[in-house]
């Protein structure tokens, strides 16, 4: 009796065993690393569920143009916009979000130059040299791509593209395609027009009030523009220098050696896009970011009323990008 009794306690111990080895039960949540995630555009993260391996997951978003997800939960923010990442079991009827928000990339620099392409090179804010100033790159759908051996402070790009640049140590250089030439003279800054008139601010001081000699580039040589001074300089697609002196006027080349002065506003810095449109920020009188203008083709100056800034250049089609005082770039 004992031994038929031992059995079945054997049996009913191994039968509930195996009932026990069968059940499979079903987690009661997928629980996400990140709940909601804010990335620059070029900037991912990675998505990992608690319980989870990536391929047990079927990964999508809600709007696959702001931010891609591939099977490996993978985020690549792709544009500015919001999204939503879902992660779904492939076992089970489990889910779980991530509100991903995409903002604009953040550049910084020191000085940004485009081009009438449309090219577009930013002097960055790492330091190369005590002599020559910091990096040079080129900005291609939001990457930024640095110029080998060689550091500025002012940057212009002529028409094809190409970078002319100043040094902390007023070198004037400009790229080869594969490395830099010095050119002749020295430079504190330096412009380039729609149709490839090249003209620099020297480092003579030529006036206490105005600032230094302005200087234009005949192909071989420069040669010096009489009767005004100024610190920072652009030239309209036409080959006419306007220029910014010393004490914020703007003055523009009339021929000859007649300048006409601007005495309706004051500015810090001033550019010229390849359609015409000029822009110029005000002058910084203990103003951390000055306003954005832009000249109304007449005489008179709109303040756009956005976020100010200080360095500006200007895209072929007549919008403003400029750097502010934190060296952020934005534009419009």
């Amino acid at each position: 009796m004992k031994r038929i009794l031992l059995l079945l306690v054997s049996f009913v111990m191994l039968a509930a065993t195996s009932c026990v080895k069968n059940v499979e039960v079903e987690p009661e949540s997928m629980t996400l690393n990140y709940t909601d995630l804010e990335l620059q555009v070029g900037s991912g993260k990675q998505l990992l569920a608690r319980r989870y391996d990536a391929s047990q997951i079927i990964w999508t978003s809600s709007d696959s143009t702001v931010a891609s997800i591939n099977d490996k939960g993978i985020i690549v923010a792709l544009k500015e916009g919001q999204t939503t990442m879902t992660a779904k079991s492939k076992q089970y009827n489990i889910t779980a979000i991530c509100l991903v928000k995409v903002m604009p990339m953040v550049i910084e620099g020191k000085d940004i130059g485009i081009g009438a392409d449309g090219s577009v090179f930013i002097i960055g804010t790492d330091s190369t040299s005590a002599s020559s100033g910091y990096s040079i790159s080129k900005l291609v759908d939001n990457t930024l791509t640095k110029l080998p051996d060689c550091g500025a402070v002012r940057v212009a790009v002529s028409p094809t593209g190409v970078p002319w640049v100043v040094t902390k140590a007023h070198k004037i250089l400009k790229y080869n395609g594969s490395g830099w030439d010095e050119m002749p003279g020295k430079g504190f800054d330096i412009a380039i027009g729609a149709n490839g008139a090249v003209f620099a601010i020297g480092t003579i001081e030529t006036s206490p009030t105005g600032g230094n000699n302005i200087m234009r580039w005949t192909g071989t040589a420069w040669e010096d523009m009489l009767d005004c001074a100024a610190i920072r300089i652009a030239v309209s697609p036409d080959g006419t220098p306007w220029v910014v002196n010393k004490s914020g006027l703007i003055y523009v080349f009339g021929g000859n050696y007649l300048w006409s002065a601007f005495d309706n506003i004051l500015a810090s810095d001033i550019g010229i896009g390849a359609d015409g449109s000029v822009f110029i920020t005000g002058k910084n009188d203990g103003i951390s970011n000055p306003d954005i203008y832009k000249w109304d083709g007449t005489f008179n100056w709109n303040n756009l009323h956005i976020t100010g800034g200080t360095n500006i250049s200007v895209t072929p089609d007549g919008k403003a990008w400029w750097l502010d005082k934190d060296n952020v770039l934005h534009n419009q």
